[in-house]
């Protein structure tokens, strides 16, 4: 699953109720989709995390 797929399936997952994305986390999604730069550390955890709580599975090889 690339981090544009991640990012369909978490809002997917919230638009189905299964999670809620705050405004900030939508906008990182947008920026997974949008955006070819490789994630910071911090956004890399930012994203496990979302997958955690939406029950998503954690991307193969982290999200880096």
């Amino acid at each position: 699953m690339t981090l544009a797929d991640t990012a369909f399936a978490l809002l997917e997952a919230h638009r189905t109720g299964q999670t809620k994305l705050t405004r900030k986390a939508g906008s990182l999604c947008g920026q997974l989709v949008t955006d070819p730069q490789p994630l910071t550390d911090k956004q890399a955890e930012w994203v496990e995390t979302l997958l955690q709580r939406a029950g998503l599975p954690a991307l193969e090889g982290g999200a880096r």
